[in-house]
């Protein structure tokens, strides 16, 4: 068994506090809770092994995807996102030098450069793919397309530790810690790592690593990014022969299937001018450039703007036309619709938010990014603008799955404004989501639904029996005092003593 380090611990408050913990749900108040006492929470977090630390296994919501069908997606508790954060922090290093190298442009996606809170200080890799298969396209008449069903939830632990180990023997105790973390995570299944957390990119690079060196051997060039690999050659018998061996060496290794139905031949030309150069895509790409550099792959924004610096004004007629476009196409463009939404918030521009909650249905897959934007641009009058919007909307079918309505309910909780609508204050108090419903006391300062909540509080389930401990910040100083020293005195739960110290010397 292993210790985390602090240096490792430190990377992975400065990534939570830049980045997130999980890509598709809010970030929880805990973590400025944990923020507000770190020593202390470094302090336990260092004084056992890593197998000794209590895990608990993550919330799972589902998200709809743009075409049809769902993914599920994790939330892991904060301290737990906290431990698995520092974790792939101290294999990154080792497990890129284990990696095809970069100058090869094989394994293109997140080459691992741990700097400033982030795994990925090089960025993420999109356009070494890109350029990769346009360069092997050129050079061979076809080319085989194929990619991991279900890749993220298949990944057998066990072999992960073994990858990790193969990197770097040193790191034998800590892989073994890995397995053992994850393991309970998902309640002692032996498959799967979560979906929302940056840090299971890592783990998802170093499966993937002897998976890169068994196709260099089959003598065919290929480049891949994450799960998507791409093989070429002059023959189709040579490919449907490797896509063989492949298959074979995915089950009997790592338990992994391919998808048959992402795996295909073309003829490589033919490939990118339907793929990588047809005329949608060359509109997109041109939008895309008035706007930031944006990864379609992955749907993550490159922090960096291209091009001339527009006004607001000019920036704002280039996203109104870009967001048009958006609800003109037959399915949401989800990379598309995430790049206009997300530099529309960078540079808190309110000029979407009445066109994406009237198409609301449309957006729900970007419903993270959509409710993201809405705070950074909301103010007062602005809610009371949105307000008759917001209640129509309510009805829509895209709030009957749970993390959208999560979202909008965040979202929605922090404004009086808001909240002093009868439909949606019911629609918030009367639903399933204890954490909101905690979030709209603070903004309403509702006492009388704090002290509701208080008596029952040890029977609820972690994350709201913390946003009740939130919540009492807008009780009597008394009151709120006299109850959450009990909490910080009895409590068995390491996380409630903390919020509940934060929410005393911070209320």
């Amino acid at each position: 068994m292993a210790i985390i380090s602090e240096k490792a611990l430190d990377f992975a408050r400065d990534h939570i506090t830049k980045y997130y913990d999980s890509d598709f749900f809010p970030k929880p108040p805990e973590f400025d809770a944990l923020w507000y006492q770190w020593d202390e929470v470094k302090t336990e977090l260092m004084s056992k092994n890593i197998g000794k630390l209590w895990v608990t296994p993550p919330r799972a919501m589902t998200i709809a995807k743009p075409k049809g069908g769902f993914r599920v997606v994790h939330q892991l508790e904060p301290v737990d996102a906290i431990v698995y954060t520092a974790l792939a922090c101290e294999i990154a290093v080792s497990v890129e030098a284990a990696r095809m190298p970069s100058h090869e442009h094989i394994a293109c996606s997140y080459r691992l450069s741990v700097a400033n809170g982030s795994y990925f200080a090089g960025g993420s890799g999109w356009a070494d793919f890109s350029t990769k298969t346009e360069e092997h396209a050129t050079n061979y008449e076809f080319i085989l397309v194929t990619d991991i069903t279900d890749f993220y939830n298949q990944i057998y632990l066990h072999r992960l530790n073994n990858a990790i180990e193969s990197a770097d023997a040193k790191l034998k105790p800590i892989s073994n810690d890995i397995e053992h973390f994850l393991s309970t995570l998902n309640s002692k299944s032996s498959q799967g790592v979560p979906v929302g957390p940056a840090a299971s990119i890592v783990m998802a690079e170093a499966i993937l690593i002897d998976v890169d060196s068994f196709l260099k051997d089959q003598g065919l060039a290929h480049t891949r990014y994450v799960d998507d690999i791409r093989i070429f050659a002059n023959s189709k018998r040579d490919l449907s022969m490797v896509l063989e061996r492949l298959t074979l060496y995915l089950y009997e290794n790592h338990r992994l299937t391919v998808s048959s139905e992402k795996t295909f031949v073309l003829n490589a030309s033919d490939f990118v001018k339907k793929h990588l150069h047809n005329i949608y895509v060359e509109q997109k790409v041109e939008l895309l450039k008035t706007l930031e550099i944006f990864n379609p792959y992955t749907e993550e924004v490159e922090e960096i703007e291209v091009g001339v610096e527009y006004e607001d004004a000019i920036r704002q007629a280039r996203l109104l036309e870009a967001i048009e476009k958006v609800i003109g196409y037959e399915h949401l463009d989800l990379a598309l619709a995430r790049s206009v939404i997300r530099t529309a918030r960078r540079h808190s521009l309110p000029v979407l938010a009445e066109h994406l909650l009237a198409n609301f249905q449309l957006f729900a897959p970007a419903v993270s990014d959509v409710a993201l934007y809405l705070r950074e641009v909301t103010d007062a009058a602005l809610a009371i603008k949105l307000r008759p919007t917001i209640e129509g909307m309510l009805s829509s079918p895209a709030l009957d799955n749970q993390l959208v309505r999560f979202w909008i309910e965040w979202y929605l909780a922090h404004y009086p404004e808001f909240l002093g609508s009868p439909k949606i204050h019911k629609y918030i108090f009367t639903g399933p989501n204890i954490e909101n419903q905690a979030l709209a006391a603070i903004a309403t300062k509702n006492v009388a639904w704090v002290r509701n909540h208080k008596a029952g509080v040890y029977n609820l389930g972690g994350w709201a029996r913390r946003a009740v401990l939130n919540a009492s910040r807008v009780l009597p100083s008394d009151e709120r005092t006299h109850w959450l020293k009990l909490f910080i005195g009895q409590s068995p739960v390491m996380l409630d003593r903390w919020v509940a110290k934060w929410v005393q010397e911070t209320a």
